[in-house]
């Protein structure tokens, strides 16, 4: 609960206030609520845990729509819709169905379903009021939709960063800093971490109040995770709107420059062989900022048809096509016998935005890192 509040203060007070990061502090403020409702719990605060199992459900149902919602502010849309409510009608709905049957209860029943049913501190009784056989029946539907709602939110999240990180490699030459590959891993940590809840859920909240040391298995282990999500947040810097400004940028200059002058059709073949002949001579590739819409304004051409020159007749990607005369100029440089490069020096030179991106790439192009490769070739 405290960890939650320290990332709302550090995501709602960081210089770079973009909607991801206000929406997911958001985030962390229901999940402050939510823990809140659990240390009502744990600490035996009947009355406020009836008032707070109400907003339990809430916060619990709406977490994983909420980091969808998350998700499309990074890879897809710049701002919040209001249609994306629709997202938190099953948590609406069934915390007003919880209270309903809250404020229904009489003290007897509300007794009954605390210590028999949550606590389970007096044996459960052979007939249960039909409010009481409501609340259980509504554990039981939130379990169900709590379920439904990861094995939704898991592939969506999946094909939104899939899809965003396939725009990426085709515009930029150095995707570093901008990808969303590791929020992935992140996905996969929403299962594993759903999985420790619905353990605990299954195991009972009781069991953890009578061996009050076991609380700090799941206790860390959604500290951890919480942490995970917040830091993997606060240092993701580039977002969709950054790639649609960039995009818009292109769009000026595109019709800024056809003002000026008269576009001539390329034909694809041409058009190849001028992207080949403008890297390699003008070295192009050596600007770790180099953009497909500056190929597109250097050759008065549209960047749609050097996208599909460089994905159809050379079968690859507009990053990894740069990224391979970056190889292979770094190979020369380290190939030179007369000057001896520092691996910084060759990494800055070739068009490398550091060196962890250039070991990287050095390696998946050529299976060895580039301080083998320069050992080899001194043998």
């Amino acid at each position: 609960m405290f960890v939650t509040l320290v990332w709302i203060v550090i995501l709602a007070t960081d210089k770079q206030r973009d909607m991801p990061r206000r929406f997911l502090a958001f985030f962390f403020f229901i999940s402050f609520l939510n823990y809140l409702a659990h240390a009502s719990f744990f600490l035996h605060e009947y009355e406020l845990f009836a008032f707070l199992d109400n907003l339990w459900v809430f916060t619990s149902l709406s977490g994983y729509p909420l980091y969808y919602c998350y998700l499309r502010l990074l890879t897809k849309d710049s701002r919040i819709y209001w249609k994306w409510v629709l997202v938190l009608v099953p948590a609406i709905a069934m915390s007003l169905f919880s209270f309903a049957i809250y404020f229904l209860m009489s003290p007897q029943e509300l007794h009954i379903f605390i210590h028999q049913v949550m606590y389970h501190e007096q044996p459960l009784s052979a007939t249960l009021p039909l409010l009481v056989r409501l609340q259980i029946l509504r554990l039981l539907l939130f379990k169900w939709i709590f379920a439904l709602q990861l094995l939704w939110v898991v592939p969506c999240g999946f094909r939104l960063i899939t899809n965003y990180d396939k725009r990426l490699v085709h515009f930029y030459s150095d995707t570093q800093g901008r990808k969303l590959q590791s929020f992935k891993t992140l996905i996969i940590g929403f299962l594993f971490a759903s999985f420790i809840s619905i353990l605990s859920s299954s195991i009972g909240k009781d069991f953890f109040i009578e061996n009050k040391w076991m609380v700090i298995i799941p206790s860390v282990l959604h500290t951890v995770f919480l942490s995970w999500v917040a830091y993997a947040g606060y240092m993701q810097r580039f977002t969709i709107a950054d790639f649609n400004r960039d995009i818009q940028t292109y769009r000026k200059e595109r019709h800024k420059m056809a003002e000026e002058t008269e576009t001539l059709p390329i034909i694809r073949s041409d058009l190849a062989q001028q992207l080949a002949r403008v890297l390699s001579e003008e070295k192009l590739f050596t600007d770790p900022n180099l953009k497909i819409s500056d190929l597109a304004l250097r050759l008065n051409t549209n960047r749609c048809y050097i996208s599909r020159a460089i994905n159809v007749d050379m079968n690859t990607d507009f990053c990894s096509w740069v990224n391979n005369y970056r190889v292979d100029y770094a190979k020369r440089l380290m190939n030179d016998t007369d000057r001896e490069l520092s691996i910084e020096t060759v990494a800055e030179m070739s068009g490398f935005s550091n060196l962890t991106n250039f070991y990287r790439v050095f390696k998946k192009h050529t299976d060895v890192t580039p301080g083998h490769y320069r050992k080899q070739k001194k043998r």
